[in-house]
C-alpha cells in the first residue's frame, strides 16, 4: 500500500512539474545567427531604472549556439517587466553600434519593440507570467 502511495505521489509530481508550475521565467530567442559570442539580458521593473544597466532587476550573460538559446531567470518570475537583449558577438561586454548609434550586432527589446528613438519601458513592458516562456526574436 505504501509503493502505491509513493507511486501516486511522483505521479503527481511528475504531472505538477510538467505543466510548468515550478518553472522559473525563461527566455527563448529563436533566431541566433551564429554561434560566436554571449547573449546579454537585462531586465528592468521600472520607468526610473530601465536601460541603467546597474539598476536591472536580473542581469544574465549566457554563451550562445546559432539557433534557439533558451536563458533561465533565477530572480524574477512574474510581474511587469521590459527585457533588453543583445547578442555580444565578440564577447566583449558591449553593444557595438555603428553611425547614429545603430546597434551592429543582435539585439532587442520585449514585446517586439522597435524603437524609431530612444527606447521605452513602456513600449518595451510585458506582464511575465509564472511557467510561460517569453520568445524574443534578435534584430540583425
Amino acid at each position: 500500500m505504501k509503493s502505491f502511495f509513493t507511486k501516486i505521489f511522483f505521479f503527481g509530481l511528475t504531472v505538477t512539474w510538467s505543466l510548468g508550475l515550478f518553472a522559473h521565467g525563461t527566455i527563448i530567442f529563436p533566431n541566433v545567427e551564429h554561434g560566436d559570442g554571449y547573449i546579454d539580458v537585462k531586465i528592468y521593473d521600472s520607468k526610473e531604472s530601465f536601460l541603467d544597466e546597474e539598476l536591472a532587476i536580473e542581469s544574465v550573460r549566457k554563451r550562445v549556439q546559432k539557433g534557439e538559446v533558451v536563458v533561465p531567470l533565477s530572480k524574477i518570475h512574474e510581474g511587469k517587466i521590459a527585457i533588453v537583449a543583445y547578442h555580444d558577438e565578440d564577447s566583449d561586454g558591449k553593444l557595438k553600434t555603428g553611425l547614429f548609434w545603430r546597434p551592429k550586432e543582435g539585439f532587442a527589446f520585449s514585446n517586439n519593440y522597435q524603437p524609431k528613438g530612444p527606447p521605452s519601458f513602456e513600449k518595451a513592458a510585458i506582464i511575465l507570467v509564472h511557467g510561460e516562456p517569453v520568445v524574443i526574436e534578435l534584430n540583425y
